[in-house]
């Protein structure tokens, strides 16, 4: 483990050297969203019904959403990107930080990751919390996984026709509880809990033609 973390640091330090001379820029956009809405629904859909049935939402709701994205560019070959969402924050409302004094903790992170590219190659790597989505043929959003995920994906255009793409997602680990059965043994919960996919993508492009292939395995555990 030390040798492994030895050579974390040494290419860490490499890393460093090579970007150290240059400055890195900074750059920031975001997106600012606010809505005022007001609609009376039944009881069927759970919101303000009539007399004698379960009401869960007003019928005037203000709400603002605010997210921050920054870049940092030290060179066409490496930067990194911080996504932050404050809200959604209903006007009003103590836990998503409306209310008066609106000191909320609100503000999740929703993408960190960094991008790079292998030196001396068209390889490149991302690596980090991320947006990561399979290809759709009929639909907009692919069904099996399209969300952030933790993962690492590396990209390569052999052509202008073909491209491979490779990654590793990590959705799920450590969110277990430890249990005891009927015999008093206990099991610890976040020991072997990890859910991990690996997915091939090979993107195509031929004239009037576009499709992508696709394959993920997932594994669940130790077995």
């Amino acid at each position: 483990m030390k040798k492994i973390a030895t050579l974390l640091l040494a290419a860490g330090l490499v890393f460093g050297a090579a970007t150290g001379a240059s400055a890195i820029d900074f750059k920031a956009k975001g997106q600012w969203i606010m809505s005022f809405d007001y609609g009376q629904n039944g009881a069927f859909t759970g919101g303000n019904g009539r007399t004698g049935y379960s009401k869960s939402e007003d019928e005037f709701e203000a709400q603002q959403r605010v997210r921050l994205q920054l870049d940092a560019v030290a060179s066409e070959a490496l930067s990194g990107t911080v996504y932050f969402e404050i809200g959604n924050q209903r006007w009003g409302q103590n836990d998503s930080g409306g209310a008066l004094g609106a000191d909320g903790k609100v503000v999740e992170v929703k993408n960190a990751y960094i991008d790079w590219m292998v030196p001396q190659t068209d390889l490149k790597i991302r690596m980090g919390i991320q947006g990561v989505a399979l290809p759709s043929f009929t639909t907009n959003s692919n069904s099996v996984l399209n969300d952030d995920v933790a993962a690492v994906v590396a990209s390569y255009q052999f052509n202008e026709n073909v491209g491979l793409t490779a990654l590793w997602a990590r959705p799920y680990n450590d969110n277990s509880s430890d249990w005891t059965d009927s015999r008093g043994k206990t099991y610890y919960g976040n020991y072997l809990d990890n859910v991990d996919l690996f997915a091939l993508l090979v993107p195509l492009s031929f004239d009037g033609v576009k499709v992508t292939p696709w394959a993920m395995y997932g594994a669940i555990g130790p077995n």
